[in-house]
């Protein structure tokens, strides 16, 4: 997934993920997991689970920090985390360490419910407005994901399946799924000026422009991303990364060099 909304699900991401330990040491420097009963934050999660005998690992995480649920807490079929957040964090969430079928939402501010069933391996947010946002903005990708077992064949090397049959099916079917849902989701930027979802979009296609100055012709238009985040709602201004992209927009840009027009019959 370019960002944490799309195709940021890569193999190696995918297979860095798998590689964490099931019990490994919690990293929260930026999350701040917190135990409810010492003190609140301003995001409260309760989690309800199902079936929680089949239970053998809940973990989240993201390019920063992992949070491993202790085996204690859950085994009575719900948990609460209560969490400080500066702004929203895009995380994964593996049951019982099965990567085909990660569960993808926001931890944001507010009082939400994470429903998960081991049995099944799903898992569902209620009562968060940004997760109801993703679910939406997700919706074209997933469901086409998952009708052509996308996941499946990106982990190959875990279930078996020949590499290079897996090779073939994400060559013929993973294209056309990604193209089908970048329609979907940019026509959800273009709608949602007041989704904390745009404002994130817009950052990480900056930061993608100044890691590579030639994307700003070949896949970016820096005008047209300014034109975008000028149209944001004021609300968003409330985020850090309103100010960064601010930054990024008056941070000059390193061009990629000009190439002469070639000559054609030494003219």
């Amino acid at each position: 997934m370019k960002n944490f909304c799309l195709q940021k699900i890569t193999l190696i991401l995918i297979l860095a993920c798998i590689t964490f330990k099931i019990h490994a040491q919690c990293n929260t420097d930026n999350l701040n997991f917190i135990n409810t009963k010492e003190k609140d934050g301003n995001c409260s999660l309760l989690v309800r689970l199902q079936h929680v005998e089949l239970a053998t690992s809940l973990y989240m995480n993201n390019n920063n920090n992992f949070y491993d649920f202790d085996s204690l807490d859950i085994a009575d079929g719900f948990d609460t985390l209560c969490i400080n957040l500066d702004e929203p964090n895009g995380v994964t969430l593996f049951i019982n360490n099965d990567a085909e079928n990660l569960f993808q939402f926001y931890l944001d501010e507010g009082n939400y419910i994470l429903d998960i069933d081991f049995k099944n391996k799903t898992a569902s947010v209620t009562g968060s407005p940004l997760n109801d946002e993703f679910k939406e903005m997700m919706r074209v990708h997933d469901s086409l994901y998952k009708y052509y077992n996308i996941m499946h064949y990106m982990l190959y090397p875990y279930n078996k399946t020949d590499r290079d049959t897996a090779r073939a099916w994400l060559q013929k079917y993973g294209p056309f799924c990604d193209s089908l849902s970048d329609i979907h989701t940019n026509k959800f930027y273009e709608t949602h000026p007041k989704s904390f979802l745009t404002l994130e979009e817009i950052f990480n296609d900056l930061q993608y422009i100044f890691e590579d100055p030639s994307c700003d012709t070949i896949l970016y238009d820096i005008k047209k991303l300014k034109a975008q985040f000028d149209k944001l709602d004021p609300s968003l201004k409330r985020y850090k990364m309103h100010a960064e992209c601010i930054e990024l927009f008056n941070k000059e840009r390193v061009k990629p060099p000009e190439i002469a027009k070639p000559l054609w019959n030494g003219k």
